[in-house]
């Protein structure tokens, strides 16, 4: 027998608090809509997997501890049995410092307690269940955005209808993964869904969940307000929502309209899948370290020869800035990374640290034995930079660049992907032999 709980809480922040996610401050100006913390709790047998995430660019590590804390004070529930997330809205609350934003600490420590909230109301409302998997396919809405061009360069989104374009550098990943979630009458509990594409289709000072809200409200108007509607980001760190062909400009509602295309997409897929009342549940997880990246002593001088004469260029400027800061503060040179795996049945979750390049998420999903394997990003505050590819490194581009955050080495990927192979594998094999 399985037994499920699904819960959301809001976490939107108060107007005037800054929005991170550009080259510069942003200060809430408006609500477009609201932000919210969103959980679930699967149990089935003596185990229980929690995943909660939160409608926030990052969540940083120390949120995640917080949460998972917490939960295992009331439930019992041990930490690496509890994944948290990110939907990684570019239009969220104040949790990163850099780039002009700084982190507010309140903030922070209000959004972990109810993302907790979420997960205990989750817990206590659980009942008697339900669940299936199923998969769909979109890839009109999504688009890698690294290009060569016609003059041998490389760029990082050059730009809607730019006729130097030659050729995308990468693929995307159309799947979109859903499971389904009834309780045992065959009334709807919740939907999670899966799928590769940047947050950041809103832009402006409005706060706004982007399109994993839009696609919140599609499942709601189809199954009810009581349904739950959790996302997952997949692997985009490489991925967005620019058609540079034009075909698809949407404007200010362009976050409306993915959302709506997603939702009809999963509620699709929710028709179709059969569920059961058994599947076992187990998570691992795991940590390693890795030496992080630092700027040689040619790159630091360069970088405040450009601070003290000054440039036009804003992002040649904040890009030294951040090798200043890196030089003047002397950070950490080792991070210690974790990777996480759940176990739902058929279905996998293989929970990385970072903004992770669409390449290995396709990876890991190759070398998966599941039925159905879902890619969840930016988990449990580890890393937040962007994890790419080795060439991408010799590219160029904006995501390889090196800023205080961003200086993990070119193997990070591959070290990920290894690791969520692992974990997965030892899910496969010990629900194999029970």
């Amino acid at each position: 027998m399985i037994r499920c709980g699904m819960a959301e809480v809001e976490i939107t922040p108060k107007l005037g608090s800054v929005i991170p996610g550009y080259f510069g401050p942003r200060h809430a100006s408006g609500v477009k809509d609201s932000l919210y913390a969103k959980s679930l709790v699967v149990e089935s047998g003596e185990n229980t997997v929690v995943i909660v995430v939160l409608d926030s660019i990052f969540v940083p590590e120390s949120v995640t501890q917080t949460i998972r804390e917490r939960v295992a004070e009331d439930t019992g529930i041990g930490a690496a049995a509890v994944l948290v997330s990110a939907t990684h809205t570019h239009t969220g609350g104040p949790v990163s410092t850099g780039f002009g934003s700084v982190e507010d600490p309140a903030y922070l420590a209000w959004a972990a307690q109810k993302a907790a909230d979420s997960v205990l109301l989750a817990y206590r409302t659980r009942k008697e269940a339900r669940i299936g998997f199923g998969r769909g396919h979109e890839a009109d809405i999504a688009f890698n955005r690294r290009f060569w061009m016609k003059d041998g360069s490389f760029r990082t989104n050059p730009g809607v209808s730019n006729p130097l374009i030659d050729r995308a550098a990468g693929p995307i990943d159309p799947e979109v993964l859903v499971m389904r979630i009834d309780d045992a009458a065959g009334n709807p509990i919740g939907v999670v869904t899966n799928y590769a594409c940047h947050t950041d289709t809103v832009g402006g000072a409005e706060l706004c969940a982007d399109y994993p809200g839009e696609l919140s409200r599609c499942v709601k108007r189809e199954l009810g307000e009581q349904a739950v509607s959790l996302f997952l980001l997949g692997a985009c760190g490489d991925i967005n929502h620019i058609d540079v062909s034009g075909k698809y400009r949407k404007g200010a509602d362009h976050y409306r309209w993915m959302g709506r295309i997603l939702g009809a997409e999963a509620i699709k897929v929710r028709e179709k899948i059969r569920v059961s009342d058994s599947a076992p549940v187990a998570a691992l997880s795991e940590t390693f370290t890795l030496k992080l990246r630092s700027p040689s002593q040619e790159r630091i001088d360069e970088a405040r020869r450009i601070i003290e004469t000054g440039t036009d260029d804003t992002r040649t400027a904040l890009y030294a800035r951040e090798i200043a800061r890196i030089a003047d503060e002397n950070p950490p040179v080792e991070a210690t990374v974790e990777v996480q795996a759940v176990r739902i049945g058929e279905l996998a979750i293989a929970g990385l640290p970072g903004e992770i390049f669409v390449e290995f998420g396709l990876d890991i999903k190759r070398r998966s034995a599941f039925g159905y394997t879902m890619i969840d990003t930016l988990s449990n505050g580890t890393i937040r930079a962007y994890i790419c590819t080795r060439e991408a490194y010799r590219q160029g581009g904006y995501e390889p660049q090196m800023t205080f955050r961003n200086r993990f080495p070119e193997e990070t990927g591959e070290r990920l992907v290894e690791s969520a192979a692992r974990l997965l594998d030892r899910l496969n094999e010990a629900g194999s032999s029970s």
